[in-house]
């Protein structure tokens, strides 16, 4: 009986402590619970700025000025050249010389009746250069000598055919403006017409009966700067110019 007792008594303390344990223990777990939502809520989700103090304004930076930028060096080909090399219009300019020299001296000749040097004189002969200078075909409308008309294109052409008549780009005399197409054109111009009186002078030559070696010098002098006027026309065309032409 003594032992039944004890151990009701024990299990009665046993019921009475275990609700009072559980509301302990659920009581601690609620505060836990409530302490860390507290937690959680001090934070805030986003930082926020600090107020200012009253009476502070916000200043702003000062603006800088935009600094330009230096251009990177861009490789630029050198443009094309346009117009006949150096050494064509040299060439071209020694060919005038030489055919002003040659009409200077046949000029000369005609007009004193001189013996050409090295030019046979007997008649009958096929090269007979007085014969020719002499003729009546020498005379143009019975008026101007033929030479004098061969020594009047060499001026000119030794003028046009001038490094600087190549290298020419504008002129303006008074309300006349010359361009370097116009000069390139009375070049071409001027040989066609040359060539053309060639021609006669060659079917004259025929008809006298006797070749002069001087007027065929003339005669080949004439074609070539012909060839080298439409060579370059053709090539570089008429009226184009470059800087650089001049140092090639």
């Amino acid at each position: 009986m003594a032992s039944s007792k004890s151990r009701n008594s024990r299990n009665s303390r046993n019921r009475s402590g275990s609700p009072a344990g559980g509301r302990a223990g659920a009581g601690a777990g609620s505060n836990g619970k409530n302490s860390s939502a507290r937690t959680v809520a001090a934070v805030p989700s986003t930082p926020t700025s600090p107020r200012k103090p009253a009476g502070v304004t916000a200043t702003r930076p000062p603006k800088q000025d935009a600094v330009a930028l230096e251009p990177e060096e861009v490789y630029r080909p050198k443009p094309p050249l346009f117009g006949p090399p150096t050494w064509l219009q040299v060439t071209s300019l020694v060919l005038a010389v030489l055919g002003l020299a040659t009409s200077a001296y046949e000029t000369w000749a005609h007009y004193n009746g001189s013996h050409l040097a090295g030019c046979p004189s007997s008649p009958g002969g096929t090269f007979n250069c007085g014969a020719v200078i002499t003729s009546a075909q020498s005379m143009v409308f019975n008026i101007f000598p033929v030479a004098v008309l061969g020594l009047a294109f060499y001026v000119f052409a030794v003028v046009i055919f001038s490094p600087w008549a190549w290298r020419f780009t504008a002129i303006r005399l008074g309300p006349l403006r010359i361009t370097s197409r116009a000069v390139d054109i009375v070049r071409l111009g001027s040989l066609i017409v040359g060539m053309g009186f060639v021609m006669y002078l060659i079917y004259a030559e025929f008809q006298i009966g006797a070749i002069c070696e001087y007027c065929t010098g003339v005669h080949i002098i004439t074609f070539l700067l012909f060839c080298i006027t439409v060579i370059s026309a053709a090539l570089w065309g008429l009226g184009k110019r470059n800087s650089s032409a001049a140092r090639s």
